[in-house]
């Protein structure tokens, strides 16, 4: 994507193109001096016949048509970093580091994982405000939780409320592992002595 207003560039699909000049050598002084005699005469005729016969002659020239192509190139990549940059390190990110939610092994020295992913890394709410009245419990002395937030590779953290730790820790309740996907579920080693009131739940994502 060129920019017309600067008809002079191809950036940023083509870099610039505009070669190198040199400084006058002592050979090539003559025919500089020759063509400056020509322009001062407005002999175009003699000025283009000595650029044609030396080609190197064309290095040592500066002139309007040369400045206006590193002008053009020097806007056009203004105006790229102005307006596109911040999409360019983006774009280049993404392809160097890579987003790979599943990245295993070797491959996660050199990945990022998105932005989700990350949440459930380091672990995101699903449920909060849960009330488990006694009648909640089964005859096995099991409560389950169904949400559809849940993997079956999930960790599940709870986080009861202040006026419920210490029954829960009394009653000896933990989370059960490997439940299956949808759900949790939580085993009391004795029916806690009151209705429970957890704050939030959270998983971590293996």
């Amino acid at each position: 994507m060129s920019y017309p207003e600067y008809p002079r560039s191809n950036f940023p699909e083509e870099i610039c193109r505009l070669p190198n000049m040199q400084d006058v050598s002592a050979t090539l002084r003559p025919v500089v001096e020759q063509y400056n005699e020509a322009w001062l005469n407005n002999d175009v005729d003699k000025m283009a016949q000595l650029k044609s016969h030396y080609p190197n002659l064309e290095k040592s020239l500066f002139n309007a048509d040369k400045f206006n192509v590193v002008l053009d190139e020097t806007k056009a990549t203004q105006k790229f970093f102005k307006e596109r940059v911040d999409a360019m390190i983006t774009e280049v990110a993404q392809h160097t580091i890579g987003i790979d939610d599943t990245a295993l092994g070797e491959e996660k020295k050199t990945n990022a994982y998105s932005a989700e992913k990350t949440e459930f890394l380091t672990g995101v709410t699903i449920a909060d405000n849960i009330t488990i009245s006694l009648e909640d419990w089964d005859s096995n002395l099991e409560f389950t939780y169904h949400s559809s937030d849940i993997l079956g590779d999930d960790r599940v953290l709870i986080y009861f409320a202040d006026d419920s730790k210490l029954n829960a820790s009394k009653a000896f309740i933990y989370v059960k592992s490997n439940t299956g996907e949808g759900n949790f579920v939580l085993k009391a080693n004795k029916l806690p002595k009151s209705n429970l009131n957890i704050d939030y739940v959270e998983v971590v994502r293996k």
